[in-house]
């Protein structure tokens, strides 16, 4: 019998790591596998960390919200960020349907906002959520205050 969560897939971890596999007949070391709701986040990672256009042969691929990182912290920047989440998760990730979206400003002086993304898996009606860490490295904030931008 089937498991009920196999139309979750399962796909190469990402960032890609590999496991030493041991005992059978090859020995050595095999790209690890993510499954069910793991691979559903490491999607979404994938999805809202690649800035559109970006990929060479797929240039429609990804999210805006790379693009908005030196935008004033404000309530227009929650509203940018929902609308850019929503229409990117709804093109590239039909397993899922977006709820609510939560902007954590607590770590505004080191540079980080953290989205909290809530979200329904939609065979199972499952829910989820996923914490995407939206930040200046600390090379882009040298490049920021050296500019005055």
């Amino acid at each position: 019998m089937a498991d009920r969560t196999d139309f979750l897939g399962r796909g190469l971890k990402f960032p890609f790591q590999f496991t030493q596999r041991t005992g059978g007949v090859f020995v050595g070391t095999s790209a690890s596998a993510s499954e069910q709701i793991s691979h559903i986040n490491e999607s979404l990672y994938q999805i809202l960390g690649t800035l559109i256009g970006s990929r060479v042969i797929r240039r429609d691929f990804g999210s805006q919200i790379k693009g908005i990182v030196f935008e004033p912290n404000d309530p227009i920047l929650d509203t940018m960020f929902d609308y850019m989440i929503r229409h990117a998760i709804n093109d590239w990730e039909p397993r899922v349907i977006v709820g609510p979206i939560n902007i954590d400003r607590s770590f505004w002086k080191e540079g980080r906002i953290e989205i909290d993304i809530f979200f329904t898996i939609i065979k199972t009606n499952v829910s989820g959520n996923y914490v995407y860490p939206h930040f200046l490295s600390a090379e882009d904030r040298k490049t920021y205050i050296n500019t005055g931008r």
